[in-house]
């Protein structure tokens, strides 16, 4: 679409893009300045139809904000990146808008096929203010303890912010897709393979999935720990164990639920006891 609409400016002063998705609008506004063309969106149903001014649009915002635009708009969640957990664009824009170093971060998501650490880590402390307005830390797993002691543990997980690990291959994922937004006008850009390090990874029928996690989501003696408090039933919408990825275990208040873990070592190991004690 834009490798047309930038063909088109050489004929016609004002260019006219038929389009309701919001990409389109992002993209649009980052372009701006380098289609040498009027250009608007038009966008709307036949009997009502909204015509945007991309170019006073991108003046309001200035041409820093525009630039950042493709990369806050996939980190923040788009249609191949997953958002945030109650975590709003506006929000993310006005702290965006406010900060330098954010804006600079997003300017640069997009700009190569990999996630630099400098960039990385001011998309943390990024991260960070966003569900702490206030806090200094600029750490993910620091923040995550340090709210999570706040509530002395009664706080659900959507509650607290990404750890680390999983905050970057969401990092990956916006880079890969902001990226390609950032290609718009190349003719035929060279893509990688989205499972070639890039937050994805393909299953074993060849299908692309979201990699979650590079590492485990804590160490096998802490995972034993982790218990629900469900009491009929363990459902994927309640059970934490479930919405954690985890087995139901003897700790669970519940037991004998269809999630539960069964280990054949200790049924084996209790049943060597039995036959011990019968001895006895």
């Amino acid at each position: 679409m834009f490798l047309h609409a930038k063909h088109a400016a050489t004929h016609y002063k004002t260019i006219i893009l038929v389009a309701d998705d919001t990409d389109v609008l992002i993209i649009s506004l980052q372009l701006s300045r380098t289609i040498d063309s009027q250009l608007f969106i038009r966008r709307g149903t036949k009997v009502r139809v909204r015509m945007i001014d991309v170019g006073k649009l991108a003046a309001v915002l200035g041409s820093g904000v525009c630039s950042a635009l493709p990369g806050l708009h996939a980190w923040s969640g788009c249609d191949t990146v997953s958002a945030l957990a109650s975590q709003g664009k506006i929000k993310a824009l006005k702290l965006v808008q406010a900060n330098d170093l954010y804006l600079q971060a997003f300017t640069d998501l997009g700009s190569s096929w990999n996630v630099p650490t400098d960039v990385f880590n001011s998309i943390q402390a990024f991260t960070c203010q966003l569900y702490a307005r206030n806090t200094k830390i600029v750490g993910a797993n620091s923040l995550r303890y340090h709210m999570f002691c706040a509530k002395k543990g009664q706080i659900k997980s959507g509650q607290l912010p990404p750890c680390e690990d999983s905050l970057m291959q969401h990092t990956l994922r916006a880079n890969y897709q902001a990226a390609i937004w950032r290609r718009s006008l190349e003719n035929l850009p060279d893509v990688p393979a989205p499972s070639a390090g890039h937050g994805w990874v393909l299953d074993d029928g060849g299908s692309l999935k979201i990699r979650w996690m590079a590492g485990l989501p804590a160490p096998d003696v802490v995972l034993n720990l982790i218990s629900c408090t469900c009491r009929r039933t363990c459902r994927p919408s309640d059970c934490s164990c479930i919405l954690n990825g985890l087995k139901c275990t003897v700790v669970c208040k519940l037991q004998g639920c269809s999630n539960m873990v069964q280990d054949d070592a200790i049924v084996a190991q209790d049943a060597n006891d039995s036959d011990g004690d019968s001895d006895d």
